[in-house]
Order: C-alpha cells, then structure tokens, then sequence
C-alpha cells in the first residue's frame, strides 16, 4: 500500500506562498530540473477519505511520475486550505494551483457544467457514469467548455461515485419503513427521490451530515457505501437498503487554475491527459466500487444490509421517468435558452454508455480505456 506525506497542518494562505511552501515529493523522486515546479492541490474532502486516499492522490503521484519529477504536488487536505463549499472559488482565484470542486455548488458561475451534477438519478452503472459525464463535459457540451474557461479553470477529468444506498440510524428494510423519516441529502435529485419514497429532505453539506444524524436532526442519509467510513458514520448507521439509487456525479476531482496550467510545458501537459483513461477506471475502482465492498464486509457484524423490496424498487422506475423532465425545468430556471437540447444531448449520452457502451466494456480495463480515449481524451484540447 502506497504511503503519503503531508504539508504541515496550518491552513493560510502563507502556506502557501513562495519559498515557504513546504515541497512534498508524494515518495517519488525529487524534481531536479529547473522547469520543474511543485503546485499545491487543495479540497475540502476529508484526508481519510477513500475518494483522496485511493482516487486523488495516487492520479497525483501518477502524474510526478509521467513528467519526470517536474510537475509535483503539496495536496493540503480536509479544508485546511480551501472547503468543500469555496473548492470553486478557491481555484480560480488562485488560492490553490489545483483542486477539487462540487459541479452542484456551482449553478450560478456554471450553469451548465453543474447540470452534469443534478443527473444522478439516471446513473446506474459507475463506469458508464463516469464514461457519460467525462464525453459530456470535454466533448457534448460547448457551453460547458466555455463557461468553465471564462471562469480560468482547468479541468482534467470528471468524477462521479458508486452508487447510492439509503442509510439510516433505526432498522429499515423496505419503502414503507422509510415514510415520514427525516433523510440529510447532498443534493436535489436525491431530495426529489426522497420526498418520492414519502420521506421529509434536509439538505445538508456532506461534512454536516455525521452530527446531524448523531443529534437526531436527520433519521437517515444518502450516500455511497465508502463513504460511511470517510465521514465517520461507522458508529452512527445502523441499517442500510443497498438497492442502487443513483450515482452522484459531477464532482471535479482535479482541476487546475489555468495560469498554473499554462506553467507546465505543453509536453508534460499531453503526459497527463494520456493519463486520463487509466485515471478514470482506477478512480471509480479503488476508491468506490472496493471500498463499497471492504466497507460491507466491515460492518457485517454491526449494520443490517437489505436489498430493499418491490414497492421501493416500482418507486425508483418512475422516479426515473421524471428525471428528465426535472433537469428540463431546472434549465429552464436558469434561463437557458437551449436548455431542453442540451439536457436531451446529455441525457442521449447517459443512455449511450449505459445500454451500447457498457456490454463492450463491462469488467474489462482494456477495453473501456480503448473507448473513452477515443470517445474523449482523444479529441478535447486540453
């Protein structure tokens, strides 16, 4: 198992400032060259996170490697230096060279890009998901592109998770356990599925999500079966309903502020998009699609797991049918003129890598690294 080191624990914006930043060699070899530069990656995702730990950090260690030691990272984790909520802001306004950042915080600086993040409930399979919000962003969407280039931001690849299971702090097996139930949901598809199932939504910040259910706030959440131990709910969910209720997507897992990636030569920048297809299906693996499954085994002793019943699942079918018509309307509130086209042309991607795509890829690497190169990596000009 790969091990890390970290920048010292102090979140300023000194940290960060010329010879005073710490350089942080991710257990590779020193950058020698004198085009070589270090950039400090920020997120306000937790250090112990599956989604740092197996999806971010070993992309960055990935991409030292690829260039030779000349492109190098300090990440500094955990909204030390930039939060969950300002991960955007904090980018582009060059607090951080690189970061991450949530497409649903961003609908009034990109709202384009983030309607990418409200199509969770039409994901069903991660790797499709990931293939489908990847060719929507660097290749169906122009207005995606442009916005997010006005706004000096770089990003490298699309993130999207494991699918989402229903967990709560008292036994639940089926739809009517749930009725009335207070659920802390990250986002608006999954407060629409909620109030569908008859629950009461609470939106809520991820890192909010642990006390709230803790204090009895909220009964139950929505999320990712890793993500119970990235946010410390091991102790707190006692009952999870595993039948696949969409799949977050949208998240911008690495993104550079644009004169950071201007920086790096233009050789060294083709290193990393070749990176990219590789990146994808690791990210998706390790730090999802495994930790879904350790995390399980984990808590088998301690947490009741069900596959939900037939009520919840008929409830699921035609929460699904009004998706569309959903993302159409929230368009539409944005005042995008040509929102009912670009959500079609999403949504045509989705079922692309869902229904044609996905039997020529499933279970093998090769294959869908072969096709999203083609499909994306090959034709966006980073």
């Amino acid at each position: 198992m790969r091990r890390y080191a970290f920048a010292p624990r102090r979140a300023t914006r000194a940290l960060i400032s010329g010879a005073a930043l710490a350089v942080l060699s991710l257990g590779l070899p020193a950058a020698g060259p004198a085009t070589a530069a270090t950039f400090t990656y920020g997120s306000g995702v937790p250090e112990r996170s599956s989604a740092n730990q197996q999806g971010v950090l070993p992309i960055l260690a990935d991409i030292t490697r690829a260039t030779d030691g000349r492109v190098a990272f300090t990440p500094i984790l955990g909204g030390q230096l930039v939060s969950i909520a300002n991960g955007f802001d904090g980018i582009r306004d060059g607090v951080v060279d690189a970061g991450f950042f949530i497409g649903q915080l961003t609908g009034s600086q990109l709202p384009y890009s983030s309607l990418i993040a409200e199509m969770t409930g039409l994901g069903g399979d991660p790797y499709a998901t990931m293939g489908a919000i990847n060719e929507i962003f660097f290749v169906g969407c122009q207005n995606c592109r442009d916005e997010v280039k006005m706004a000096g931001i770089v990003p490298i690849l699309m993130q999207s998770a494991s699918p989402l299971a229903m967990m709560c702090t008292k036994p639940a097996q089926a739809a009517a356990d749930l009725a009335g139930r207070r659920v802390s949901v990250v986002g608006s598809p999954e407060a629409r599925w909620a109030a569908a199932l008859g629950m009461t939504p609470v939106r809520s910040n991820i890192t909010d999500i642990l006390p709230a259910l803790q204090l009895g706030q909220s009964d139950c959440t929505l999320l990712g079966l890793a993500w119970i131990r990235s946010y410390g709910l091991q102790d707190t969910v006692k009952s999870v309903i595993e039948m696949p209720q969409g799949i977050i997507a949208g998240a911008v897992p690495i993104a550079f502020n644009r004169k950071s990636w201007e920086k790096i030569s233009k050789e060294d920048r083709a290193a990393i998009v070749k990176l990219m297809p590789a990146a994808v299906w690791n990210y998706v693996t390790e730090a999802y699609v495994a930790q879904d499954a350790r995390v399980k085994a984990a808590l088998a002793d301690k947490v009741t797991f069900s596959p939900g019943d037939e009520a919840m699942k008929t409830r699921w079918t035609g929460f699904q049918d009004g998706e569309v018509a959903a993302l159409k309307a929230l368009a539409r509130d944005r005042g995008l003129a040509d929102g009912d086209a670009v959500v079609d042309r999403m949504v045509a991607t989705f079922r692309i890598w869902h229904e044609r795509l996905l039997p020529k890829f499933q279970g093998d690497r090769a294959a869908f690294e072969q096709i999203l190169t083609e499909r994306v990596f090959s034709k966006y000009p980073f």
